[in-house]
């Protein structure tokens, strides 16, 4: 329970930073870092209160207390559907003051306790979030696991699936390849996309069939061990293509170059500018239609962002993707897409799958 401890200290101090007297902590990602449990309610009112003057409590339903290990410094408060849970946090919130709120509490429940606390005064806080961007040396290793894993996936999928195959069937493939590794979880429903459908960004695969001479964007990730993973690679089936070898040498050139620059100190908007910049220098920047990336960790999208207006610097123990892409309408896209931790001097590159130009020959299949 130590590692919690020391999370709950540091929030601490960061609300004493902001002047923050009480902070509510509901997100399950933000509960699982602070307390260590695996939190989900649903509809029930579940949140942590930290407090200045006060232990931490948490408030849950009484279906859930017994599968709760909590650390010792915790009070655990639990209500059953004969109380007004709101009622009840009410008795522990001071009256008065600025009290943060985490971005994932339903708005009905922070009406409720400002209707029965009307001198306090809610503010939006990401403490815990901007916390859970450092990563410690535990947190890194299962990281680098996850990445293994999906580096293993995708291996397994580029040479053993069975082509030609469609969209839907590939993601489900790796989905059961995900499997073989004891992931049950994906970080999202894999992101398949054959020749036009690689244009999007966020396609959803479908029943489209591979076909000669087509694009094939895959996109995807696991959760090991509460962690999420997340590539991408872009690959060709058919013959060599000298329009889509052109547009992927581009790509790949700009994400090793962003790579290489990565290191303490270095702000996330220069590394999304940089890439922009290579692409405009060959007319391609308006085809760039997403940020660079994002961070990765118990949550598939968390902080850092990785664009043009985030001017705050990298520092030890971030880890986020690196995922610029070409998408030409109607046509193809490709996106090179891993998951980088920042160290002390420059970055580890935690997937390792090959990202030279691959060709799948149709008699492969």
């Amino acid at each position: 329970m130590k590692p919690f401890v020391g999370r709950l200290q540091r929030c601490m101090e960061s609300m004493q930073a902001e002047r923050m007297s009480q902070l509510i902590v509901s997100s399950t990602a933000n509960l699982f870092y602070l307390t260590g449990q695996r939190i989900d309610t649903g509809e029930r009112m579940c949140c942590l209160l930290l407090d200045q003057d006060k232990p931490p409590a948490l408030f849950i339903h009484q279906m859930f207390q017994g599968q709760l290990t909590l650390p010792d410094e915790i009070e655990l408060v639990v209500w059953s559907d004969e109380n007004d849970p709101i009622a009840l946090l009410s008795e522990y919130v001071s009256g008065t003051g600025i009290i943060g709120i985490d971005q994932n509490w339903i708005s009905s429940f922070l009406i409720d306790l400002m209707h029965a606390q009307p001198r306090l005064q809610p503010v939006k806080s990401r403490i815990v979030e901007k916390l859970r961007e450092i990563k410690d040396e535990n947190e890194i290793n299962i990281l680098r696991q996850s990445a293994r894993i999906a580096d293993a996936v995708m291996h397994q999928v580029v040479e053993l699936q069975h082509l030609p195959t469609t969209e839907l069937q590939m993601a489900e493939t790796i989905r059961s390849f995900f499997g073989e590794h004891q992931v049950r979880e994906l970080s999202f429903p894999p992101i398949i996309g054959f020749g036009k459908n690689s244009a999007h960004p966020h396609h959803e695969s479908g029943a489209a069939g591979l076909i000669p001479d087509q694009t094939i964007v895959i996109d995807m990730g696991g959760v090991y061990q509460h962690y999420c993973s997340d590539i991408t690679r872009t690959l060709f089936y058919g013959r060599p293509n000298k329009e889509f070898e052109e547009v992927y040498r581009i790509v790949l050139a700009a994400q090793e170059e962003a790579i290489a620059i990565i290191k303490p100190g270095v702000r996330f908007a220069d590394v999304d500018r940089m890439i922009r910049q290579e692409f405009a220098a060959r007319g391609y920047d308006r085809y760039f239609t997403h940020r660079t990336g994002h961070g990765v960790g118990l949550e598939l999208h968390e902080g850092p962002f990785l664009h043009q207006h985030n001017l705050d610097e990298m520092r030890p123990g971030m880890v986020f993707t690196i995922e610029p892409g070409i998408y030409l309408p109607g046509r193809f896209g490709v996106r090179i897409e891993d998951v980088v931790v920042v160290t002390d001097t420059g970055c580890e590159v935690l997937t390792l799958s090959p990202k030279e130009v691959r060709y799948i020959d149709i008699r492969e299949g």
